[in-house]
């Protein structure tokens, strides 16, 4: 452990010898300092050397850091330039300021702090900084005394003009001069000086502050690190170099050492025995008046510290009016200048509310104080103060001065009006919202409920009593357990929807109620609650769900219509073939029961087409009031004699655009099923009236139909009337209450698909023993989907032998059409598909005389096919053919002359009689262009 102890030892020993030799090998560094006349800091002394406490100072660190020292000698201002210049590169005497911190680099540990006076010519008596207010005072250039004396009278609103000199020497000739009343300096050149130039030294201190060595910002920071290593060092030690420099510089032997003439001495020692006499007899005769003096000077001071603070506007006024102080506050809010107010009559800066005269400010118990607001335009914006008036009275009573505040009250009026115009908002939405709302606390009471919700309400706080449907028991324990979740914040939303019947009364209104947390500013949470009367809405989505499935239904009967018609027509074929080759009269009595079969299946799926509105459908002039009158003719002879038919109202004009025998069926229906629901004796009412269907009224009718006028006939019986599960399912395909056999389920159907297909509908009331009202909706326009009825001309001409196409994908009807045109004279081609045809066509169409065309195929559909082959021979003629047609595409096929419809199934003889049809068209088209030509 020595031994280790004694190693480290000597390699301290030989690394602090080789530190030693390196920094006397070294050259000495050079730093130039500026030198300012700051006696007794640093000054030339009278031998013409540097001397005060930093040359003193840096004399030390110069020797402990190695510099080799140059001053330059010149003004404060000429060496903060030079260092600003690098013609220096240490500035000493500096005080630390935001603005020079900018631009120089301080060292850490300051040298010395100081204090700023005030000084003045003997018989100027300057007591208090108050006592400068008008003065002219001088202050040196770029020095923090004088800037931190400016600083400090404004604070306390004093004002006096300046003027700056370039040193404190000059500030003191001037002062002696009369150039102005006083001056600053730091407190401890005043004192050395002050019999220079015969002034005193006044009570006035202020802003205590230090001085540093200073650099040009980024350079030099070695420097500054050897200072504040020897400063911290030096500052450790008592008896150190620079606390004895402090003692021998800056204490009062020091100030006077060596520079001090006997007779200053002299007057020094006479003044300070006068001030011990003066201070002695104030001792004995004035402490009650110097402790009341200083209670007044604190009073004072705090007064104008908190007049200043205050952000309220204060002006005092005197008994006349005029402004005799304003606050800082006050200038900066009215944007202002103090010379502007000043001495001004208050009345005529329009400062004040309006109608006030000067009794009246003199007596201001007599005002309102809630009336005394301004509202006046400051730099462009609104600006609103609340003024409040106070007099201020001596001991007699007498006005000596009128007090007014004036309070910022702009922002507190804008948020008042902001709330009034949110409140004024909030009530005119929730006054005007077509729904019930309501705000709900903890405890289950209504603190708040719109007009809507109130007319819901038996009390303010109640809702009404209702009664319970049967379909919903539970709904107010559904309301609870959404409520619970929102207050326990579990759900930041609930919907619940319930159905109630209010006391006497049988209708049932559908609620939905949407409720929501509120949560307020100190944590507790509310309920928020719109509630909806969904009933009409719900009964929309009813009947558009039923008309949907209405058309899913439509859709799936038209393709069963459509295959079920592809076999008949195959049955239909064979059975007329069979019926051609029988000679045994019994075996044809069988084969006409047989044909008779088919045509009664034909009709099943003709009223599946209809009621898919696939079928082909006849648009023309009907008078309904003239096929009401006819129907009623035909029920007067077919129902019961019990049953009274009455034809109550009738429009004037019931002409619409319609087939009308699909109308009458529909009447029929509807009749026969009114029979049925009477049973007995009983009533059954026809009308007409014309309507004007509104947004309203077509969202009401299930589906989309278009407004304007309609022509609506209504069929009303006194029947028994259908329960609710009856009425939704009415106008299903094949639903029926009646017995097996009574009924095929297909009649109401029948009536729906015909309404939709003349773009109208059928709506249906009804009361359980009370009767049914079924409304049929026309429109009273021409229909937009108008078509022309395809009229099957007589035959006029035999068709002769012709070459047919036979385009079909049943086998079945390939084989029978191709059977019976053969045995008619006629050649055949059979093709399952359009591809085929085309194929066909495109190698010879002239060897076709005539096509015959299902719409219906797998693959390339008949219309596609048919476009094809009228690109490749526009005139031949087609026989179209299917089981059912599209309306679209019919429309747009038929136009031409060369193409006729035949509906699947058809006989033989049709299917001829259609053949010979189609030919004739032609030739009479062909006849009536002829005639034009030669015209």
């Amino acid at each position: 452990m020595k031994t280790r102890f004694i190693l480290l030892f000597l390699i301290f020993i030989s690394f602090h010898s080789l530190y030693s030799q390196n920094s006397q090998g070294s050259p000495a560094k050079e730093v130039r300092i500026g030198l300012f006349r700051f006696d007794p800091i640093n000054f030339i002394d009278d031998s013409g050397l540097p001397s005060g406490l930093y040359p003193a100072l840096i004399q030390e660190i110069a020797h402990k850091s190695h510099w080799k020292v140059r001053y330059v000698e010149g003004s404060f201002n000429e060496g903060l330039e030079r260092l600003q210049n690098e013609e220096i590169d240490l500035m000493i005497s500096v005080a630390w300021s935001e603005g020079r911190s900018e631009i120089m680099d301080y060292n850490q540990e300051s040298v010395v702090e100081l204090w700023g006076q005030v000084y003045t010519t003997p018989g100027n008596y300057l007591t208090n900084i108050i006592d400068l207010q008008g003065q002219t005072v001088g202050v040196m250039e770029r020095d923090i005394t004088g800037a931190n004396l400016i600083k400090t009278a404004a604070l306390l609103g004093i004002t006096f003009k300046t003027i700056e000199y370039p040193s404190f020497h000059d500030v003191l000739r001037a002062i002696e001069r009369g150039e102005v009343q006083a001056g600053t300096a730091p407190q401890h050149y005043g004192l050395r000086h002050l019999s220079d130039y015969n002034l005193v030294g006044t009570s006035i201190l202020f802003s205590p502050f230090s001085i540093y060595f200073a650099t040009k910002k980024g350079l030099h920071d070695d420097l500054l690190y050897d200072i504040d290593f020897c400063l911290s060092e030096w500052k450790q030690e008592k008896d150190s170099v620079y606390y004895n420099q402090i003692r021998d510089w800056m204490s009062p032997e020091g100030l006077v050492k060596n520079v001090i003439p006997l007779w200053i001495k002299l007057l020094l020692v006479i003044t300070s025995l006068l001030i011990i006499i003066v201070s002695y007899i104030n001792l004995l005769f004035g402490r009650n008046l110097k402790r009341r003096t200083i209670s007044i000077r604190e009073k004072e001071s705090r007064y104008r510290s908190l007049v200043q603070q205050l952000n309220s506007i204060i002006l005092r006024l005197s008994p006349d009016g005029r402004v005799l102080f304003v606050n800082d506050f006050g200038l900066s809010l009215l944007h202002i200048k103090k010379m502007d107010i000043l001495q001004k009559n208050i009345l005529t800066l329009e400062l004040l509310p309006d109608g006030l005269t000067l009794e009246s400010l003199k007596q201001p118990e007599s005002l309102k104080q809630l009336d005394m607001v301004r509202e006046m335009k400051i730099g462009g914006e609104r600006l609103v103060i609340q003024w409040s008036l106070n007099t201020i009275g001596d001991d007699e009573g007498s006005l000596q001065e009128i007090l007014c505040l004036g309070f910022d009250i702009t922002d507190r009026v804008r948020m008042e009006q902001a709330l009034k115009e949110s409140e004024e908002k909030f009530t005119s939405f929730m006054k005007n919202i077509p729904a019930s709302a309501f705000i709900m606390n903890d405890k289950g009471e209504h603190i708040y409920a719109n007009p809507a919700a109130q007319s819901h309400l038996k009390k303010q706080k109640e809702f009404l009593l209702t009664e319970i449907s049967q379909d919903e028991p539970n709904f107010l324990s559904k309301i609870r357990e959404s409520e619970k979740k929102l207050f326990t914040g579990q759900s930041l939303s609930e919907k619940v929807e319930y159905e109630i019947m209010e006391k006497n009364s049988e209708s049932v209104t559908r609620i939905e109620a949407n409720l929501f947390p509120i949560v307020q500013s100190n944590g507790k949470i509310l309920i928020g609650g719109i509630v909806f009367d969904v009933t009409e809405a719900r009964e929309i989505e009813e009947q558009l769900n039923q008309s949907r499935k209405m058309q899913a239904i439509g859709e799936l009967a038209g393709g069963i219509a459509h295959d079920f018609n592809n076999q008949l027509s195959g049955i239909m074929g064979y059975a007329d073939l069979l019926t051609q080759g029988i000679t045994d009269p019994r075996q044809e009595g069988y084969a006409k029961k047989l044909h008779n079969g088919i045509e009664r299946a034909s009709e099943v799926t003709k009223q599946l087409l209809i009621f898919s509105r696939k079928g082909k459908k006849e648009t023309v002039s009907v008078n309904m009031n003239h096929l009401i009158l006819e129907l009623i003719d035909f029920l007067t002879h077919s129902i019961e004699k019990q049953i009274a038919i009455h034809f109550t109202e009738r429009t004037e004009d019931s002409i619409i655009q319609g087939d009308p025998n699909l109308i009458q069926n529909a009447l029929l229906n509807i009749s026969i099923n009114a029979r049925d629901a009477i049973k007995g004796k009983g009533s059954l009412y026809f009308s007409t009236h014309k309507i004007v269907v509104d947004d309203k009224m077509a969202a009401l009718q299930g589906y989309s139909i278009e407004k304007g006028p309609y022509l609506v006939v209504s069929v009303e019986d006194t029947g028994s009337g259908m329960p609710k599960e009856i009425k939704e399912k009415i106008f299903e395909p094949f639903f029926t209450t009646k017995d097996m056999g009574q009924g095929t389920g297909m009649g109401l159907a029948m009536v729906y698909s015909s309404m939709k297909d003349h773009l109208g509908n059928v709506t249906v009331q009804t009361t359980e023993n009370k009767g049914t009202v079924f409304s049929l909706y026309f429109p009273c326009a021409p229909s937009k989907n108008k078509k022309e009825a395809i009229e099957r001309i007589s035959e006029e001409v035999q068709a002769q032998s012709l070459q047919i196409a036979i385009v079909d994908d049943e086998q079945m009807i390939r084989e029978f059409l191709s059977l019976s045109l053969l045995e008619a004279g006629h050649r055949v081609a059979l093709f399952e598909g359009g591809k085929q045809i085309i194929k066909a066509f495109k190698e010879n169409h002239s060897s076709f005389d005539l096509v015959i065309l299902d719409m219906i195929m797998p693959g390339m559909s008949g219309l596609e096919t048919y476009q094809l082959l009228s690109e490749i021979h526009p005139e031949i003629p087609v026989l179209l053919s299917s089981g059912y047609s599209p309306k679209e595409e019919l429309q747009a096929i038929l136009k031409n002359t060369n193409v006729i419809y035949l509906q699947k199934p058809y006989s033989i003889g049709e299917l001829h009689s259609a053949i010979s049809s189609l030919i004739n068209k032609i030739r009479s088209a062909e006849d009536s262009q002829g005639k034009t030509q030669d015209i």
